[in-house]
């Protein structure tokens, strides 16, 4: 017990010194540009399950980025869509996996996570491990971070840049109607906010919602006019399903809705570290996605000529 307790303060002070003096780590040397202007920046990432458990170094390259290039990036905020860990009951890849999100804590960069289906027990009914290493306790002191559900089960955080203000809405894996209606009371409350959406299965890998989503889809999403974009990752795809909704029922439609897969895990090493940059324009109001790899320093896991909007396009956020 003692062993790994030096070994854990040894992790963290090596992540310190990473940060603290620039220490090469691939994608170090190399900033994600955008060709847009953009105001601030939200880093997405989902199912680091592999990392966890086989290539720690991938997750901590993604973290180390997302820190050293906060100014330069503008990243005010990060998003997990679960699959944090590959296996629930291992507490080796939950130490991994904490020690890597540590780095965005030393950093100063509030995040929100939630379980997916690796991160609880096969029945779905055993989060005790979530709950230990990433229950509400360990996000009390971020800035954002605004009620909890089930002992961050579900959560929300709030987000303030300049004159926009932004809800995430996150819940984790077994979505049942108590669920939905918890995040229906949020949204009510947070009306004012531009919504985000966040769980770890929504989008099937051909695009298509799942049956829990066709629930959330109709019970929350149509029914709430501020949400603007759900997050997800589970199926191993880059999928963006657009839906056009007319809230007043004039015959015109009013707003669309972004729905977004995301979950590289068909790429080797688990993903290769690809997540995405959500960069808002708030002047035209825009955000503009993109995927990037500090593992690799490198755009795009999939060609924009051969599979445009698959891993680049732009979010409408009238």
């Amino acid at each position: 017990m003692k062993g790994k307790r030096i070994y854990k303060l040894l992790r963290i002070a090596a992540a310190c010194f990473i940060l603290a003096v620039g220490l090469h780590i691939p994608g170090h040397e190399a900033g994600a540009q955008a060709e847009d202007p953009f105001d601030f920046s939200m880093v997405w990432m989902s199912d680091t399950q592999y990392y966890s458990e086989s290539y720690p170094e991938i997750y901590n390259a993604m973290v180390n980025w997302t820190v050293l290039h906060q100014e330069e990036q503008k990243i005010k905020y990060v998003v997990h869509t679960g699959d944090i860990v590959n296996h629930w009951a291992e507490g080796t890849q939950w130490e991994k996996a904490d020690l890597a999100m540590q780095v965005l804590e030393q950093g100063k960069i509030p995040y929100g996570v939630l379980a997916g289906n690796h991160d609880v027990s096969d029945s779905g009914k055993n989060d005790v491990n979530y709950r230990k290493w990433f229950g509400a306790s360990r996000f009390k002191k971020s800035p954002v971070y605004g009620r909890s559900y089930e002992n961050n089960h579900g959560h929300y955080d709030l987000i303030t840049e300049g004159n926009m203000k932004f809800v995430v809405v996150y819940m984790g894996w077994g979505i049942g109607q108590r669920e939905l209606a918890w995040m229906n009371k949020v949204l009510s409350k947070y009306s004012d906010h531009k919504a985000i959406l966040a769980f770890h299965e929504y989008l099937l890998a051909d695009g298509q919602r799942s049956q829990v989503a066709e629930q959330v889809y109709n019970k929350v999403v149509i029914p709430n006019r501020n949400v603007f974009a759900v997050l997800c990752g589970h199926y191993h795809s880059s999928q963006l399903k657009v839906d056009e909704l007319d809230d007043n029922q004039d015959g015109h439609k009013d707003r669309k809705v972004y729905q977004i897969l995301a979950d590289y895990q068909e790429a080797s090493k688990g993903g290769e570290g690809f997540m995405r940059l959500l960069q808002f324009d708030l002047k035209h109001q825009k955000m503009h996605v993109r995927t990037y790899s500090p593992y690799l320093d490198r755009y795009n896991y999939y060609s924009p000529e051969k599979y445009p909007q698959k891993d680049e396009f732009v979010v409408d956020l009238t």
